[in-house]
């Protein structure tokens, strides 16, 4: 009880080394609550300054760097105690408590956007590349990025506008609206989103729905839980086009649920290929 107490203290607070360094100086020690920041420190390659991380990271980070917690659920003890120059966090992965906790303690926290759109991402991507005192480097990433998501973009209006089914969740069924990082992929790849119209970001539906709107493409997250049912539970279906055509994809989590510039372009490559196959 003496040491939990004591990273809560002034004097025990001095002692763990949570006293940070005037906010110009580029951090040392750096702990990353979030996934895609991680991810994007390991694009800039900084991981050295990475001291700590979540759960919910890159496997390499989680083997080499010490594991602080959950998304939800951090140890503020230990964060403390790796005598952090810095914490990253972001909108949608972190809880606004738990960030003023840090705060309180005298921890410098900087807080990303939870991006959406690509613009976001890159913009973001910039500010933490300022952060650490790479922003040239990353300036010229994100230059490189967008304009080879701009060829895909070019390569993608040449073909048609498929009619394209998301399914990110299976129990219940749940899909992607259109004003989220996946709808954004959609739109960039050329596709309609079939429920790109509802208002929810990520809509629980049915398969009946599915089956009205004749999606001539499906791709599965196939990483969520119960994925390889579905799969099975659409192969059933032989009057839907995407069925009948054989083009239904498993996507992986990893891959498409990542919003960093980087991994919208490794997403947007997948997804381009799987919709225009016959295109060099």
């Amino acid at each position: 009880m003496g040491k939990y107490l004591a990273c809560f203290g002034i004097h025990a607070f001095i002692f763990l080394g949570c006293i940070l360094p005037a906010q110009g100086e580029v951090p040392g020690r750096i702990v990353s609550l979030a996934p895609s920041l991680t991810r994007e420190i390991y694009d800039l390659k900084e991981q050295d300054r990475l001291v700590g991380v979540t759960s919910f990271c890159p496997a390499e980070a989680r083997k080499e760097r010490e594991v602080v917690g959950t998304l939800t659920l951090l140890n503020i003890e230990k964060i403390c105690a790796l005598k952090p120059d810095l914490v990253l966090a972001s909108t949608d992965s972190n809880r606004e408590t738990a960030v003023e906790k840090l705060r309180s303690l005298g921890i410098r926290v900087e807080v990303f956007q939870g991006c959406e759109s690509f613009t976001c991402m890159c913009s973001e991507f910039v500010r933490l590349g300022a952060l650490l005192g790479r922003e040239r480097e990353a300036q010229r990433m994100v230059e490189d990025i967008r304009r080879q998501v701009n060829d895909l973009r070019a390569k993608a209006s040449r073909g048609p506008a498929y009619r394209v089914f998301w399914q990110m969740g299976s129990s219940p069924l749940v899909a992607a609206g259109d004003d989220t990082f996946t709808g954004e992929l959609i739109r960039t790849a050329g596709g309609r989103n079939i429920f790109g119209q509802l208002p929810a970001k990520y809509p629980r539906i049915n398969v009946e729905n599915v089956l009205t709107a004749d999606p001539e493409v499906i791709f599965l997250v196939s990483d969520m839980e119960g994925s390889q049912e579905h799969s099975a539970l659409w192969s059933r279906f032989s009057r839907v086009s995407a069925v009948r055509q054989g083009r239904v994809y498993p996507l992986s989590a990893d891959l498409v649920c990542q919003p960093t510039p980087a991994m919208f372009l490794k997403a947007l490559q997948a997804v381009v290929a799987c919709l225009f196959p016959e295109q060099p």
